[in-house]
């Protein structure tokens, strides 16, 4: 009995080695940190949150959602004699989609995968306002509001085992952002690697550039993934 357990749990992982050096898979889910940088007249960069999963249904074919989130917030200070005001301002971004894609191996170690997603932005602010006499509340304001816009977005990403720890990846997109916006598209393109500590777990990272918002936009993302 003992010789028969120890023989499946070898099998098993004889088989998930098999798979980690075969083809990528889209079967995952993946917690990421989000770094975005852009350049032009309002220069910035954030830190966010993502989240990503994919299940891929046969040999070709799979859906995939992805959500990424980004927060900003400033605050301000000023008196004059026994006035005193202060103010604050929290601005949130969320960007997601969901979709599916169609796979088509290219050798047993690599595929490339096309793409098409439907998703939005959605842009949130809250602000409030108090102004102080003698250190007593005299004024107080507060404003929230939130606007949404649709978007539709094609993506190619070519995928490559290079042994059964490192993965290497590249990836272009072109998106439609049905926003008020000087330039409605946003594209992009970028590298990736994935290293397996396990078959089942793997580090990611991913760095991208293109056009965001009207805006030239870099982004690094580092992220756990966890394949099922």
């Amino acid at each position: 009995m003992l010789f028969k357990k120890v023989a499946l749990v070898t099998a098993l992982f004889t088989c998930a080695a098999v798979q980690a050096d075969t083809a990528p898979s889209y079967r995952y889910v993946q917690g990421s940190v989000e770094r975005i940088s852009q350049s032009g007249e309002d220069n910035f960069s954030d830190t966010g949150w993502g989240f990503n999963a994919a299940w891929q249904f046969n040999n070709n074919w799979f859906i995939a959602t992805e959500w990424q989130r980004y927060s900003d917030s400033e605050s301000f200070t000023a008196s004059n004699g026994n006035e005193r005001a202060t103010g604050s301002t929290k601005l949130t971004l969320d960007r997601y989609y969901v979709g599916g894609g169609y796979i088509k191996p290219i050798s047993e170690k690599t595929n490339i995968s096309f793409a098409g997603y439907f998703g939005g932005y959605r842009l949130a602010a809250k602000s409030d306002f108090q102004i102080y006499v003698n250190e007593q509340l005299s004024f107080a304001e507060s404003f929230s509001g939130s606007s949404t816009e649709n978007s539709v977005k094609t993506e190619v990403v070519l995928r490559s085992n290079i042994n059964e720890k490192l993965e290497l990846s590249a990836q272009v997109h072109y998106e439609y952002l049905n926003a008020d916006l000087e330039n409605k598209s946003q594209y992009g393109f970028g590298v990736g690697a994935q290293y397996r500590f396990t078959p089942a777990f793997a580090l990611t990272s991913e760095l991208s550039y293109g056009k965001l918002l009207d805006e030239n936009t870099s982004h690094f993302s580092l992220g756990a993934r966890y394949y099922f």
